[in-house]
């Protein structure tokens, strides 16, 4: 029988820390809820592996090398096969240099030593568990924010009740997954794959968005607090917003509305999940170089004409429906950002780890190093061999945004290039091709 073992870490920053998620540092001023990362580990004979989920906006490459050779020092090799991953809270601290702010490094360093924590006290918690699975067609919450105005370009979140809007560029995938885990007859934790962005409350209060509301929801609802883990999967240009309304999406309360009924779905579905009949568990990782894009003479020129003319002044927190109203801030940092990624990044190649977890042939799970958009997961599980597929976004590291080649040609800020992301165009054949190789 596997077994499976869980334990958890607050890694709630303190006062003043500067959140990530938008254009501009916000240091933080108290928090609504705390962060955690979470680790749950399967074992089976010698072999383990596992998910080490953190309420983070991403995972930096370096933070996720400094767990393994701390966890492979302490005699966990396995660490080498764990999916490390990210639920995109965008009211979490940085973990690396980002849009031009710096990390917290006593921060950093406490988070990794958590991290370490939770793997060795999941480690001491394996138990014989029964596993099951499942998923659903509803995610109400979600739509794609890439939108076809009149005149043809595409614009990301161009604002509610905007009357130049045709059409959205693309669909949604409303699969919600979910995996339960029992213990002694008892369901002691729950994995939810969704699909849709964890960016609701905003502001300068620490918060792990509605995946936090939707544990409480769960739990609340179960009598006692199982161990809940929120996988985000492919959202890049996916998000909560409803632009057909004038109604304020964009709160704390926005947050509760969305994590309950999350929670409602998959708790009205859970009686349906399907044992997992395979006592085994196989782990494949496939190292892939993502190439990043060179910068043309045109967009140089381009961008040092932006700079010369505007200038960074920052009176509010500043996102992407900014840069489609052409706020002058948000230009200049766009711009800014190529001249930086031209001088640090172009053409230069990353590797990251493409993992996925197999139980027999009936499901895996496995990762992307990116916000990928919404179509790369569905074309994935659509030619995957295994019953069910969930798709892990933001996990094994963090190279951007990743676009279907497409879409670099109809607009939307997801296409530029920036500190931190991005790749080239064909980035997105290349993840899919590579993952589908590991899901063999």
């Amino acid at each position: 029988m596997i077994k499976t073992g869980f334990a958890r870490e607050v890694i709630t920053p303190a006062l003043g820390i500067p959140l990530v998620g938008y254009f501009n540092p916000r240091p933080n001023k108290g928090v609504l809820d705390n962060l955690y990362v979470k680790t749950l580990l399967f074992q089976k004979g010698k072999k383990a592996t596992g998910i080490i989920s953190f309420d983070l906006c991403f995972v930096s490459e370096e933070m996720l090398e400094g767990i393994r050779k701390r966890l492979i020092k302490k005699g966990m090799k396995f660490a080498k096969d764990i999916i490390m991953c990210a639920t995109h809270t965008h009211t979490g601290p940085y973990v690396c240099s980002f849009f031009g702010a710096e990390r917290d490094e006593k921060y950093c360093s406490l988070l990794i030593d958590k991290a370490v924590l939770s793997v060795e006290e999941a480690y001491k918690n394996l138990h014989d568990s029964e596993i099951s699975f499942g998923s659903v067609k509803s995610n109400p919450f979600a739509y794609n924010r890439r939108y076809y105005m009149k005149g043809g370009r595409v614009v990301t979140n161009p604002g509610k009740l905007n009357p130049d809007i045709v059409k959205p560029e693309g669909p949604v995938d409303n699969e919600i997954g979910f995996i339960t885990i029992k213990q002694d007859g008892r369901i002691t934790s729950v994995i939810a794959n969704i699909i849709n962005h964890t960016d609701t409350v905003g502001g300068d209060l620490v918060s792990g968005d509605w995946p936090s509301m939707m544990e409480k929801e769960i739990q609340q609802d179960l009598g006692y607090e199982a161990n809940v883990i929120t996988l985000i999967g492919c959202s890049g240009n996916i998000n909560h917003l409803d632009v057909s309304t004038g109604r304020n999406q964009s709160s704390y309360e926005e947050a509760k509305r969305i994590g309950k009924g999350y929670a409602r779905i998959i708790l009205d579905n859970l009686k349906k999940a399907e044992k997992l009949s395979e006592d085994d568990f196989k782990v494949s990782v496939l190292k892939t170089a993502v190439k990043n894009r060179k910068i043309f003479k045109g967009e140089i020129e381009k961008a040092k004409e932006i700079v010369k003319n505007f200038k960074f002044d920052v009176d509010k927190d500043l996102t992407s429906e900014d840069l489609a109203k052409g706020h002058g801030s948000v230009t200049y940092f766009f711009a800014n950002q190529l001249l930086e990624f031209n001088k640090k990044s172009a053409g230069k190649t990353r590797n990251f780890d493409l993992t996925a977890i197999k139980f027999g042939k009936k499901l895996a799970l496995t990762t992307l190093p990116c916000e990928a958009f919404t179509e790369i997961g569905m074309e994935i599980k659509k030619h995957s061999s295994f019953a069910k597929t969930f798709v892990i976004s933001l996990a094994q590291g963090e190279c951007g945004y990743v676009p279907m080649k497409e879409c670099f040609e109809r607009g939307g800020y997801e296409i530029l290039p920036i500190e931190g992301g991005g790749s080239r165009e064909d980035t997105c054949e290349l993840l899919v091709k590579n993952t589908l190789k590991i899901l063999e």
